[in-house]
């Protein structure tokens, strides 16, 4: 990765790429609805409380930054680089639930798929795959139950009937 450019940001890796995910929805999506559905979900609290009109200036004052950063990285650099961040940014966010499914089979996008509040929340996240599967004759669901006693600690699989 070209990081002298994020350096030159004074932002950290994970925010920078968090405003490098807003950027692609900006162009895709135009900037409002962006702001509104894409907003970036910044580490540093100052940029996490800033007002509408501050993301605003800082995504024009990055922009040719983060279009440089993409010019001189290779894409398949960028998408593995992204695919990266995106696993990290879901499991800060549920990084306080204890409850998890895993899909089954060779799936390396982490180590599970969905996080729950609740053990009921996961069991009945797996029952609606199961209706699914009933419903449309998809393959059954082989996926796994996971808990894990602490916050952020390691997912153990729990035995299901």
């Amino acid at each position: 990765m070209t990081t002298d450019l994020i350096t030159q940001t004074g932002l950290s890796r994970y925010d920078f790429l968090e405003l490098l995910g807003f950027s692609w929805k900006v162009n895709s999506e135009g900037y409002d609805y962006a702001a509104e559905h894409y907003a970036p979900r910044f580490e540093n609290p100052e940029l996490r409380q800033q007002s509408e009109t501050a993301l605003r200036d800082l995504y024009r004052k990055h922009l040719p930054t983060l279009q440089q950063w993409q010019d001189q990285t290779h894409y398949e650099d960028i998408n593995r680089i992204w695919a990266a961040h995106q696993r990290e940014e879901k499991e800060r966010r549920e990084a306080n639930l204890l409850w998890a499914v895993h899909p089954g089979g060779d799936w390396d996008a982490g180590a599970y798929s969905d996080a729950f509040e609740s053990r009921e929340a996961a069991e009945e996240w797996v029952e609606g795959r199961k209706r699914l599967t009933d419903e449309h004759g998809w393959k059954p669901w082989q996926g796994r139950l996971l808990h894990r006693e602490t916050p952020g600690g390691e997912w153990a699989e729990v035995p299901t009937a």
